[in-house]
């Protein structure tokens, strides 16, 4: 009974196949500390978010900027019996809006960065300045009588998505006047952010020229709403990281690192909205989906590249546990399970020095601190766990390579893919081509280990 109880024992303790199992076990529990680092990166986002939120409410939001357009009111008359059989009517105010024949947009965008502790806020400022044209509204399209239309009430509008952005009084030059913009988009449409200004009483010409200039601070992004027949709007910056959103790309555009200049040419006809509509209520959405502008964001985001690389922490365990394991087998070291779990447990920490040091000092240099840190504690720790100053320096090579793999995979998003199924593939033919000749029946024998 002893003798099965000793063999029982020895294949517990010396089975290949058991020796896998329970280094998987500690793989697995070595997730839980991940789990609650990568818990810490979304608490770390959030925090930056309230950051951001709390300086940008009292600079300004992002802009978005849509206008200017012809607003005007009239009448729609509906006549109906009553029980009588006599005739009544009855008269319902209603709003018919026109788009500028062009729109020119020309702004010049200032940018800073704020900070709020460690956190960095993308701010800017921007004068602009649209130009233009509107015909005369036509009302006859829609067969309205001239007697309905309540010319005198007549507006020009804007909006701005942010007013509170807004540095000073706005006035705009129609024709040979010069008209200060009042709060809201008039009564059309009071409760959406932006100005108006009455230009009603001169219709007299068939033609109006529009020029506005515009100074507001905003944050993040700035978008224009191309409501031109033909719209030409050109931005000029000195942010060198730009990315260019919306619905279309710029047409022409240069990018150094003193800055960008960008420039969209944008005919009507590929918007999906008409040059003139009537309305009951004015909905947002027409301008949205046609928007073009630019982000201003950070180069990189070390949240976003930290909470990328933790996705990878799996197969940064499987391989260097299984290149332990691999010395184990070929050079006959014992290691115990629990110097498994700190050698996991040095890479696990690898993230979270990545997010505390990319805080300070951005992501590649925290990259290199906290690779360089981890390196060195497992090459160190593995002289004494493998019993050899050659094999504790190939494997801080091998995690090395590991560390410059993945940043690689980081820094090239759009092949990370491709580089990642490559990379796993090499490593697997790498561990089979050295493991060919190995007798895995054999390999867990007790006597292979006698001596040590």
């Amino acid at each position: 009974m002893e003798k099965v109880s000793g063999s029982i024992r020895e294949w517990l303790t010396h089975s290949a196949f058991l020796r896998v199992l329970f280094i998987s076990v500690v793989i697995l529990l070595l997730q839980i500390p991940i789990s609650m680092i990568s818990g810490q990166v979304s608490e770390r986002q959030v925090t930056h978010k309230k950051a951001i939120h709390d300086v940008t409410s009292k600079w300004g939001y992002a802009q978005n900027i849509d206008g200017p357009r012809l607003v005007i009111p009239y009448y729609e008359v509906s006549t109906w019996k009553n029980n009588e059989g006599e005739l009544e009517q009855s008269r319902t105010k209603r709003f018919a809006t026109f788009l500028p024949e062009t729109l020119t947009v020309k702004a010049r965008v200032d940018n800073e960065v704020r900070y709020r502790g460690i956190f960095e806020i993308p701010l800017y400022k921007t004068d602009v300045n649209l130009q233009g044209r509107f015909k005369k509204p036509d009302f006859s399209r829609w067969g309205i009588d001239p007697a309905l239309i309540l010319w005198r009430q007549a507006e020009l509008v804007m909006g701005v998505s942010d007013a509170r952005g807004i540095r000073k009084q706005t006035y705009v030059h129609w024709n040979s006047h010069k008209l200060a913009f009042e709060p809201g988009l008039g009564k059309s449409s009071s409760h959406l952010p932006g100005f108006h200004t009455n230009v009603g009483g001169a219709f007299s010409e068939e033609t109006f020229e529009y020029k506005i200039s515009l100074t507001l601070n905003g944050s993040q992004h700035l978008y224009f709403s191309p409501l031109g027949k033909e719209s030409t709007i050109h931005l000029e910056s000195d942010w060198p990281d730009p990315s260019f959103q919306g619905y279309k790309l710029p047409t022409q555009r240069t990018v150094s690192t003193s800055g960008f200049n960008a420039q969209w040419s944008i005919s009507s006809i590929s918007r999906g909205y008409p040059q003139y509509w009537l309305q009951h209520h004015f909905d947002m959405n027409k301008f949205t989906n046609s928007r073009v502008g630019v982000d201003f964001i950070s180069p990189v985001d070390s949240y976003r590249m930290t909470e990328r690389s933790i996705k990878y922490v799996m197969l940064f365990l499987i391989f260097t546990f299984v290149a332990i394991w691999l010395v184990e087998v070929i050079a006959r070291v014992r290691v115990h399970l629990l110097q498994y779990l700190l050698v996991g447990l040095g890479m696990s920490l690898f993230y979270l020095l990545l997010l505390a040091f990319s805080e300070h000092i951005g992501f590649v240099w925290a990259y290199i601190v906290a690779s360089i840190a981890v390196v060195m504690l497992i090459a160190l720790y593995s002289r004494v766990v493998l019993k050899s100053s050659k094999r504790a320096g190939l494997m801080g090579v091998g995690i090395s390579a590991l560390y410059l793999y993945l940043f690689t995979l980081l820094q090239e998003q759009n092949y990370a893919l491709l580089l990642g199924s490559v990379g796993i593939f090499s490593m697997l033919a790498g561990i089979m081509y050295i493991t060919r000749n190995i007798d895995w029946y054999e390999a867990g024998k007790k006597e292979q280990y006698d001596g040590e």
